[in-house]
């Protein structure tokens, strides 16, 4: 996806994960799309006021972070105005079908299973910045 770099992204997305190789990899894997900004947070707390901060397009969130869950941060931010057209998806190497079941159920628009799938990842965020009118 092609972007002029002076103009704004084609997507905002915030990566909220607390391991430091999951988080380069989709920061390489977003690379290959030069239109995508992407900001990342080690913690809940800290990714609750980056995304109150950045209001991004797509949060990527990791379900077990190491000051609360993943659904305990959905639950902060859902409710945000800021936040009503953020698509939040889940992001977890529990692949078990309650877990699924669980995370949708809590409000995650989708639910990614580690390790990432690097076609999938990026057709999924080319139909996402089509589907906000952005591509």
């Amino acid at each position: 996806m092609p972007n002029d770099p002076g103009s704004a992204p084609i997507l905002r997305v915030l990566y909220i994960e607390d391991n430091p190789v999951n988080e380069m990899l989709v920061r390489e894997m977003l690379g290959l799309r030069p239109g995508i900004a992407l900001d990342s947070a080690p913690d809940g707390g800290s990714g609750i006021a980056c995304a109150l901060a950045q209001r991004p397009d797509l949060i990527l969130l990791d379900l077990q972070l190491p000051d609360m869950s993943g659904v305990d941060v959905l639950r902060a931010l859902r409710p945000e105005p800021s936040l009503a057209q953020c698509r939040f998806i889940a992001l977890s190497a529990n692949a078990m079908p309650d877990d699924v079941s669980q995370a949708l159920s809590a409000g995650f628009n989708e639910y990614w299973t580690k390790p990432l799938n690097l076609q999938r990842f990026l057709a999924d965020m080319d139909a996402l910045a089509r589907r906000l009118g952005r591509a």
